[in-house]
């Protein structure tokens, strides 16, 4: 749409065809598809009817996933990772079906750890690591600071509780 378009249109008024009433363009919705680009009916009636819409379909998307779980995760991982299925699967394997970190197994489906600057998918984690990793801010530093802390508190109890013992 042209500026002198788009111009032309904040001046005008819009009539909803849900409410009927005439509103001005900001009260309606961007539509790319329709000729003057704004939806037909204006944001407080589309609102109300998604309401009510959810409001009788409670269980709409738990149904949806339900009927097609593999396409659901596969659309997640390549939208969130640009990692697919089979991507996914291969990186499994490669891992044995272990977390890359402590090695462990665990029931649900491992986390996808990647760079959140470069976005490059480094391996599949537990839930456990991940967390690990995502609170340290991806900071090797700070995780080598952490594990240089409990080392050394591992061995000040140690040393505590063989003077306790004499």
């Amino acid at each position: 749409m042209k500026l002198s378009a788009s111009l032309q249109i904040l001046n005008e008024v819009k009539t909803c065809t849900k409410c009927r009433e005439g509103k001005p363009p900001t009260e309606f919705t961007r539509d790319r598809r329709k000729p003057d680009g704004l939806m037909a009916q204006c944001k407080t009636c589309r609102s109300k009817a998604l309401r009510e819409w959810v409001r009788n379909n409670p269980n709409y998307e738990k149904n949806r996933y339900r009927q097609n779980p593999q396409w659901h995760r596969e659309r997640h991982l390549i939208r969130k990772y640009g990692v697919n299925l089979a991507e996914y699967h291969r990186l499994f394997e490669t891992q044995d079906g272990r977390c890359a970190i402590c090695g462990r197994t665990q029931q649900r489906a491992f986390d996808v750890d990647h760079c959140h600057k470069t976005k490059a998918v480094r391996g599949l984690l537990c839930t456990n690591c991940n967390r690990m990793i995502g609170h340290s801010g991806d900071d090797p530093d700070r995780l080598e600071s952490a594990a240089r802390y409990l080392r050394s508190s591992r061995r000040s109890r140690m040393r505590s509780s063989r003077e306790s013992r004499k």
